[in-house]
């Protein structure tokens, strides 16, 4: 089994000054033993992330990344590529806010998935229902087909090399646990 993970998504907050403080404290952590630590800033702000924790065990990735895992005419995305040579090492993909805001579907989701491990980085999947989902009792369903999504369409061995985060959408930043 895979050592937990805890990863901080910094959504789209910060200012270089505000990300200097964020490193400086993440510099002075002990990191506990047995967990793996990555942050995922703000795409603008990863080569400052990267450059102020480097020597610390800790592991940057992206928030997002284009469906195409190399560089192209796709004016405004960044290649999952790129993020590599940038010192990434992971990427978030199906989150709920571009599922639910940005209309992303489970076929985006899926070339976004396979785009990263192309370019040799660690999907981070990212499945989970709403609260009115959870009050019908479709949880199972919804994240079970999230998770088929993937496994449908790349096989069940692409979730070796990947992170599968269970984010209820419910609990996100409602105080509900």
């Amino acid at each position: 089994m895979r050592r937990p993970l805890v990863a901080g998504n910094w959504k789209m907050h910060g200012t270089r000054a505000s990300v200097a403080e964020l490193i400086k404290g993440l510099r002075q952590l002990a990191l506990p033993t047995g967990v793996e630590v990555a942050v995922m800033p703000p795409c603008l702000y990863i080569s400052q992330v990267l450059a102020g924790l480097d020597g610390k065990a800790i592991a940057v990735g992206a928030q997002n990344c284009a469906v195409e895992p190399m560089q192209g005419a796709l004016t405004g995305e960044i290649a999952p590529s790129q993020l590599a040579d940038a010192g990434c090492t992971m990427v978030l993909v199906g989150h709920s806010e571009r599922r639910l805001i940005l209309g992303e579907s489970d076929e985006v989701v899926v070339r976004k998935f396979a785009a990263i491990q192309a370019a040799g980085l660690v999907p981070v999947l990212c499945v989970g229902e709403t609260r009115e989902q959870r009050e019908a009792n479709k949880t199972l369903g919804v994240v079970g087909g999230q998770l088929a999504a993937v496994i449908d369409a790349l096989g069940v061995e692409a979730l070796k090399n990947a992170v599968v985060a269970y984010e209820p959408v419910w609990a996100i930043g409602t105080g509900l646990t």
